[in-house]
């Protein structure tokens, strides 16, 4: 370079810095952030990106996870599929994120390669390379099959030739390249151009290769000594670099970098990770210490804390959405969605508004916004900052709730206290003029006359420049005491008036109040808007939205309600210049452009849900002011809200027994009780506060169902070929998805198959009645002869089965516990004499001492099940340490309630009592899904009464198995004693079951 340009540039660059200096912008953005609470694992973001299905994907520094628009979820990263005896999968940190030309998810952490394949993250293995990444941009993709990559300083070309089956790696630059230049022996990003060239930070240069030639820029392109971090072409294939410090970029054509970098101060902070990214508008993105800045083709425009944007240890990715939404991943703060981006602004108190409850806008002739407030007004600067005018009158002690701008350019404003104040032009000294009654609005007509609607009546200002005096209009008697909620002029200069007592309408001539036909809806309304078209809008504070038109003396309502504000408070109606209805409601706003609804609110941009009586106001460039009770937003393009909303609705998963079923193929299932599971997702991030879905089990139920929670359930379907269809509806945004099906085949149970029904016919017709009534006599009479003999024989063996567990709980507890122990302490012994000689003996010590220890355990466990030791104290210990090891098992309450002064039991009668509790709660554990349990145990009479009650599903009585072997169990025991059972079930209350065993002769006797 000669010598005469680098002095230029030299000089260039400090007056570009100069000129182009970091405006911040003060404005409220409206952000979400996510985190823990929303099921994001990790709050440290490292990377980011979005596949084209629609998924977000996240990269933390402690695992990968995938966002639908409604929940988290975590996939695991390892090097290979877990053993069944493997411990838990690896969670790393996920430094890099890539979505390829083809779709195509890979994930990047310092242990290796990862790609999206079928349901799951895959490792990457080759025999010639071992990945390693760092966080920063190491990915670029080639053409459709090929894949860039930048690991441990080398650039890799991984390549596949049948589509993604199989991948191979290569060195992109061979060894000659590298030693002759050695700035490629560091590499920091990647980047393929427009016409498929690398761009590449090396160094502390920036190389560039294109058809075989590799070239190196540096202080003669006019890049600085720096490692170039990020790099980027815009939509007019400018080159953008990043480093640590500077931002530069190369014009399409240019040879020489021009410097683009923000102040210094704010790019101090160390470790931090660079990024360049365009958004849909073609604006470029980058980050600073205080959170991120724009490019708005003149200078920088920065968003930080003063924004409401908390960035902890900063913004390290950032990631536009296919819809054109902006997210931001933080260091510390999760994942921040920049809702409505870039169509919504929104300013607070922090902005410099006196007040965050915002009444009226008012645009002067000097270009100067006005803002009326529950504290007086402020106007917004150049800065984007709000500033309350020294003159204004009353201070803060005003509310501004009402403006106007006269034929001069002085603002007139009311406010509820009744005070009309006059401003004037270019917001000099404002001059009370008049106290009235509570001001409720005020317009200038077409003749430049100011009215004023009072709740005492309408006033009116025939010469506000000479003689500004409000007088009352008295046209006749009743019009004095009336109470005006709104007013308006229609385009043909005739006023129209909202009272307590109808509408008013003036002419110019004479006042008139006509008849609304339906009659009923006029007292029903009590806000007003005036048309382009000359018609009425009105709108009531129990809801509902109507248009009026003139039909001679009447005026024809016809009610234009959408369904979603069928119960909304209607706070303010506007018509704007589009001719599109405005409606301000305490959850928010609603647009009409007469033939489409949409609606506003908190997650869409809005700065508060709860609106003002007046909220709308159109700026002088089609924009749209908006006032709430906590701040006021600005809609810069109000085309924009009805752009069309991709909304595609998606069956992540189909499970049973949770096993999980492949959703794009039929599912075809043998018939089973356990209930299927789909889980769904509508991948669209934009207003989802009314996101519903409808399905249906086509060849099961006919009607369509609805449901905001995104998984439906079907338990035991029947048998059968069904087709589950589903679709996803937004009616805030009138979007709605096309229906997806899923086909489901469920298989019969052999019991309902056509063979066992032949063969059930077949044995049907051959088997003689006669012989069929005598055969089931005969059953009848041998069947209660053995349970007759079965019960004898039942009580002999329960007799015999507890004295032998007796027999063998004392053999086990004396004999084998003791060896046990002996052998314990010998054990240990021999580890106290020669372990500290040889310590891997003492090793090996410490592991027989420790098996002899769980040995033991186990002892005493089987000790227990063959007969608690509690039993021998009693019937009422043993209850207890029933109760207790019930408790410990299963996490569910049990309460024991015992009058221990009344019961005295011989041996058998505490231990059937026993094992009927026992058995009892066994039943429970399996089939009731209680919470609460309750034992009691008590002598009524000439009997012991054990009742065992549980608040779970129950079931019924009468449809009970037959077969159940737990109360076939505690029936025999009952009747071996000659006592009664009864069972007490009511479904989803609870069942309780009663025992009454006579009292024993001995018991009686003592």
């Amino acid at each position: 370079m000669p010598l005469i340009l680098r002095w230029r540039y030299r000089l260039i660059v400090p007056l570009w810095l100069v000129c182009m200096p970091l405006q911040v912008l003060c404005q409220q953005l409206p952000l979400r952030y996510y985190g823990q609470t929303d099921g994001l694992g990790n709050m440290a973001i490292s990377a980011l990106a979005q596949e084209p299905g629609g998924y977000l994907w996240i990269g933390t520094q402690n695992g990968l996870f995938r966002y639908d628009g409604a929940r988290f979820q975590r996939f695991e990263l390892s090097h290979g599929v877990p053993g069944p005896n493997s411990g838990p999968s690896l969670s790393p940190h996920v430094t890099a994120l890539h979505v390829d030309s083809s779709g195509r998810l890979w994930a990047g952490t310092r242990e290796g390669l990862y790609r999206w394949q079928g349901q799951r993250m895959v490792p990457m293995q080759f025999q010639n390379a071992k990945f390693s990444f760092y966080e920063g941009q190491n990915f670029a993709a080639l053409g459709p099959n090929r894949l860039l990559a930048i690991s441990q300083d080398r650039l890799w070309l991984l390549k596949t030739a049948d589509h993604g089956k199989s991948w191979q790696a290569q060195e992109f630059f061979d060894a000659a390249q590298l030693a002759h230049h050695p700035e490629m022996r560091t590499l920091f990003s990647i980047h393929v151009g427009p016409r498929e060239e690398l761009w590449m930070g090396c160094g502390r240069a920036l190389c560039h290769y294109h058809q075989g030639k590799l070239e190196v820029l540096g202080k003669e392109s006019g890049l600085p000594a720096e490692s170039w971090r990020a790099i980027m072409h815009d939509r007019q294939q400018t080159l953008w670099v990043r480093g640590e410090h500077h931002i530069l970029v190369l014009p399409a054509g240019g040879h020489v970098f021009q410097d683009r970098s923000p102040r210094q101060a704010e790019q101090k902070k160390a470790n931090a990770v660079p990024f360049l990214m365009t958004d849909a508008g073609g604006r470029v993105f980058s980050r600073n210490d205080q959170g991120v800045i724009r490019w708005n083709g003149k200078h920088w425009e920065s968003f930080g804390e003063a924004n409401g944007l908390t960035v902890g240890g900063g913004i390290n990715s950032a990631l536009v959405d296919r819809d054109g939404g902006v997210w931001l991943g933080s260091l510390g703060h999760g994942l921040i969605h920049w809702i409505g981006y870039p169509n919504w602004e929104n300013w607070t108190p922090r902005q410099g508004l006196p007040s965050s409850v915002v009444l009226s806008f008012m645009r002067d002739r000097e270009n100067l916004l006005h803002v009326g407030t529950r504290s007086g007004s402020a106007i917004l600067q150049k800065t984007g900052y709000f500033s309350v005018v020294p003159a204004t009158y009353g201070g803060s002690s005003y509310q501004w709730s009402n403006m106007a701008e006269d034929a001069n350019g002085n603002i007139w404003a009311g406010s509820p206290s009744g005070f009309l104040v006059q401003r004037g032009r270019g917001a000099e000294a404002d001059v009370m003029v008049a106290k009235l009654p509570r001001i409720r609005v005020l317009f200038f007509d077409l003749s430049g006359q100011l009215w004023i609607a009072t709740e005492r009546g309408i006033y009116r200002i025939r010469h506000p420049e000479s003689n500004p005096v409000p007088l009352k209009v008295t046209a006749f008697p009743s019009i004095e005491s009336i109470n005006v909620f709104q007013g308006c002029q229609s385009p043909t200069g005739v006023l129209w008036f909202l009272t307590d007592k109808g509408l008013l309408r003036f002419d110019g001539a004479g006042w008139r109040k006509p008849r609304f036909k339906p009659a009923a809806q006029a007292f029903q309304s009590n806000i007003l808007a005036c048309a382009h078209d000359g018609t009425l809008w009105l709108g009531g504070e129990l809801g509902g939205i109507w248009h009026a038109a003139e039909q001679g003396e009447t005026q024809g309502i016809s009610d234009v309600t959408p369904s979603l504000m069928q119960d909304q408070t209607v706070l303010a109606l506007f018509e704007d210049s589009r001719g599109w209805l405005w409606v301000a409601t305490g959850a928010g706003i609603g647009v009409w452009n007469r033939k489409q609804w949409r609606f506003f609110n908190q997650d869409s941009g809005l700065v508060w849900n709860d609106t003002s009586m007046n909220s709308f106001y159109e700026d002088g460039d089609g924009s749209m002011w908006v006032a709430t009770s906590n701040g006021a937003s600005h809609i810069l393009r109000p085309d924009s809200l009805f752009a069309p909303l991709q909304l595609n609705v998606l069956v992540e998963s189909v499970t049973r027994d949770d096993k999980i079923l492949p959703p794009d193929q039929p599912v075809r299932l043998p018939w089973a009780s356990s209930p299927l599971n789909f889980k769904l997702a509508a991948l669209s991030y934009q207003s989802r506060e009314t996101l519903n879905y409808r399905y249906r089990m086509q060849g099961l139920e006919p009607d369509w169902s609805k449901t905001s929670v995104p998984e439906v359930r079907y338990a035991a379907l029947p048998a059968g070929h069904y087709r589950f269809q589903v679709a996803a509806d937004n009616p805030a945004m009138q979007a709605y998805s096309p229906t997806m099906e899923v086909e489901v085949v469920i298989l019969p149970p052999w019991w309902a198959t056509r063979t066992f029904y032949a063969v059930c016919g077949l044995l049907l017709v051959l088997l003689p009645f006669l012989l069929h009534r005598y055969r089931v006599r005969w059953l009848i009479s041998r069947q209660r002869l053995k349970e007759q003999l079965a019960r004898e024989r039942a009580y002999e063996l329960e007799a015999s089965r507890e004295e032998e567990r007796k027999h063998l709980t004392r053999e086990i507890h004396d004999e084998l516990g003791q060896h046990l122990s002996a052998l314990r302490m010998g054990v240990s012994v021999v580890g106290l004499e020669f372990g500290g000689k040889n310590p891997s003996l003492q090793g090996k010590i410490e592991g027989m001492v420790t098996l002899v220890d769980a040995t033991i355990k186990v002892v005493r466990n089987v000790v227990s099940s063959l007969r608690p030791s509690a039993l021998d104290m009693g019937v009422v210990s043993a209850l207890e340490w029933l109760t207790e090891e019930f408790t410990g098992h299963t996490g569910v309450p049990c309460s024991l309630d015992v009058c221990e002064e009344n019961i005295v039991l011989d041996d058998q009668r505490a231990t059937t009592i026993f094992r009927i509790a026992q058995e009892s709660l066994t039943n429970i554990s399996r089939h009731a899904q209680a919470s609460q349990v309750k034992i009691s145990l008590e002598r009524i009479d000439e009997h012991y009464v054990l009742q065992v009650r549980d608040n779970g599903v129950g079931f019924d009585t009468a449809l009970r198995k037959k077969k159940s072997l737990g109360l076939i169990g505690i029936r025999e025991r009952t009747s071996m004693l000659g006592g009664e059972v009864a069972i007490f079930s009511v479904t989803g209350v609870g069942t309780t079951v009663k025992v009454s065993i006579p009292v024993a002769d001995e018991a009686q006797n003592q």
